[in-house]
């Protein structure tokens, strides 16, 4: 103990009355789409809606889907890992050049670090993006004849008004910052204008904006002053062009490659853009870009400066910004691609998933299959998650003209399209198509319910357990419902339910709830109820965390002993909050015999009595001739 210093007892007490036996709030739910933005074929957790938007854009015409899905699970509370599943994406880049640069780690590694720019998303809106660096340099030129004058010195114009100079070009020529007003030429000399920039006029592009919209001037860092350099900061802005709105700023950066901020960490502007820029990467720029000196002084000493009264000037950045163009979107995924997407999501040890989500349609009702089979796949390799899928939209609503289909035909419709999917305690499958307003694009669309039929397993866990049913009035409301492009009747629902296929209906007075928990397993048994099979995950989980605690430990009776009575401890707290009826926990020499210990091997095995939840209820209601006996009519 921390708090100890010599041998001796602590008493702790701790409330576990109210607690969730194992911790719910970060269930994690599993969808690949093609994004507008974001990394490409990389997982990232996203935790919020805004988080979703920040990282993958808002939803388009091509992805709604998958997005209102995606959107529809985090509403419940969960946690998603999201990945971006296409190929035929390309980042805009300053020379528009055909490159793809999938994340971050792929731009380290060296995907299109030869670009001077690329839009750090790959997609068509990095095409609107337009990237400015804004050097200290020079206002004006000043042609002053056997001159003595510096960089730092002043130089008195025919007003004699000083403005400082921040270049030596030679001996009869310097540059000068304008100040509060243009330079007016002493007697001999003449002055023009820079032509490469003017702080106060120059525009940038075709924004309408000038230098100075971004920032007060840039000037010389302490670090550079210690070194006696002069003149190495640099802004970087970012400006979207569809509004000419700068949304990015990276200021009072150095061109010192070894330049270090008072806090040790890397100034140089390079390095800041690559780390900070939430818009683009910056990559290598040519002498062209510059003046004469070059754009790095490097880290040796001979690069810098010699005194204060000679200080080395780098060189002025002159053309290195400017619009970006290229940027691509490929919002037609492949069935290949989704697939190549979903199986990112197989490693057990790499993420930590706990539904897999299909999400919208694909393309046609047949590469949809094929999305669902990719997502079942997942969970029945995984063994460690369930996935959820839902019908094509198809199925339940005309795909062309005015003609709507009548019920039958969505009952037959859909359950021939989940006929495909294999027998599994893996899958929930749903019947669920729901119509929902698209706020970002105004319009209502027809989604498929996966992601709230897993957003209700989020729920139900937060508000009780994992080993209850997600389903029926008390727990299995839908969220964010117009209405249901199918409500299936008590007749449909029992064709339904007999292809493990769970009800989404609409009840007058209920709205639209879960009216089923089966799992896609197609024999009868313990694992076909969702609830169940919540169950034994959630045991599974804890009692492989348990497991891995003891690797490499002796197989003794003390190992065995400690294994089984934490166990035993779980799973009594799980009895006490209606997962199972009963328990056992065999882990000692009945089942570690000699020749299993000889192997180096540890055996414990769990027999639990799971609760059930109610399907079916029977109520017998019975009159009786007046004068007869209770206990006569029944029967005690």
């Amino acid at each position: 103990m921390a708090s100890q210093v010599s041998p001796g007892v602590v008493i702790k007490e701790r409330d576990l009355s109210n607690a969730v036996v194992v911790g719910t709030s970060a269930l994690r739910g599993a969808i690949a789409s093609s994004f507008r933005k974001g990394p490409v074929g990389k997982i990232v957790n996203i935790g919020s809606e805004r988080e979703l938007i920040d990282t993958f854009g808002a939803p388009s015409e091509a992805n709604a889907g998958d997005w209102l899905v995606a959107s529809e699970f985090l509403r419940y509370g969960g946690q998603l890992a999201v990945v971006r599943a296409t190929t035929g994406v390309l980042n805009a880049t300053l020379d528009a050049s055909a490159v793809l640069i999938a994340s971050k780690e792929d731009y380290d590694a060296g995907a299109g670090s030869s670009e001077k720019f690329a839009a750090r998303d790959a997609g068509a809106d990095g095409n609107n993006l337009y990237v400015a660096i804004v050097d200290s340099g020079p206002d004006w030129t000043v042609n002053k004849t056997g001159h003595s004058l510096n960089v730092g010195d002043n130089y008195s114009d025919a007003n004699g008004v000083t403005h400082e100079v921040v270049e030596k070009v030679s001996n009869d020529v310097v540059r000068v910052i304008e100040g509060n007003q243009a330079p007016v030429a002493a007697g001999g000399d003449s002055v023009t204008a820079w032509t490469n920039s003017d702080w106060n006029a120059t525009a940038i592009g075709s924004t309408g904006l000038t230098y100075k919209a971004i920032a007060p001037r840039p000037g010389t860092s302490a670090f550079a002053s210690e070194r006696y350099i002069s003149k190495d900061e640099v802004h970087v802005a970012v400006i979207d062009t569809s509004t000419n709105t700068i949304v990015e700023r990276l200021t009072y950066l150095s061109k010192i490659t070894d330049g270090k901020t008072p806090e040790g960490n890397s100034s140089y502007w390079k390095d800041s853009v690559n780390q900070f820029s939430q818009y683009i990467y910056a990559g290598a720029l040519t002498s062209s870009e510059f003046t004469t000196q070059g754009e790095d002084p490097g880290d040796a000493a001979a690069s810098y400066g010699a005194t204060s009264a000679a200080p080395k000037v780098i060189a002025t950045i002159v053309s290195a910004g400017g619009a970006l163009t290229g940027g691509t979107d490929d919002f037609a995924y492949t069935s290949g691609e989704i697939g190549a997407a979903y199986n990112l999501f197989l490693d057990t040890e790499e993420t930590t998933v706990d539904f897999v989500l299909m999400g919208g349609d694909a393309a046609d009702e047949t590469d949809t299959r094929a999305k669902a089979a990719s997502v079942a796949g997942v969970a029945n390799t995984r063994k460690d998650c369930i996935a959820f899928v839902s019908p094509w939209t198809g199925d339940q609503i005309a795909t062309s003209g005015n003609v709507a289909l009548t019920p039958a035909q969505q009952l037959a419709n859909t359950t021939e399209f989940m006929d495909t999917i294999a027998s599994s305690s893996y899958v929930v499958k749903d019947s669920g198509v729901k119509y929902t307003y698209d706020r970002f694009n105004d319009k209502y669309r027809y989604i498929g319910c996966n992601g709230d039929i897993a957003g209700l397993c989020v729920s139900t866990s937060a508000t009780l357990d994992d080993w209850f049913s997600p389903a029926g009035t008390n727990r299995g409301g839908l969220q964010n419902v117009v209405k249901l492009a199918f409500n299936p009747n008590k007749a449909q629902r029992d064709d339904l339910y007999s292809s493990s296929i769970n009800p989404v209906v609409s009840f007058p007075g209920a709205g639209p709830i879960l009216f089923g928990d089966k799992t896609a397993l197609a024999s009868p048994g313990a694992f076909d109820r969702i609830n169940v099979r919540r169950l034994f995950l959630n045991v599974e989980k804890r009692a492989k965390a348990l497991a891995e605690g003891i690797l490499f430990e002796q197989n003794d009776s003390t190992t065995r002993g400690g294994f089984n009575a934490s166990m035993s401890s779980y799973l009594a707290e799980v009895q006490a909050r209606r997962g199972v009826t009963d328990f056992l926990v065999v882990c000692d020499e009945s089942n570690n015999t000699p020749e299993v210990i000889d192997r180096n091997e540890f055996v414990a095995e769990l027999y639990l009595k799971p609760t059930r939840s109610i399907n079916y209820v029977t109520v017998t209601v019975t009159a009786t001739r007046t004068g007869v006996s209770f206990a006569e009519v029944v029967g005690r």
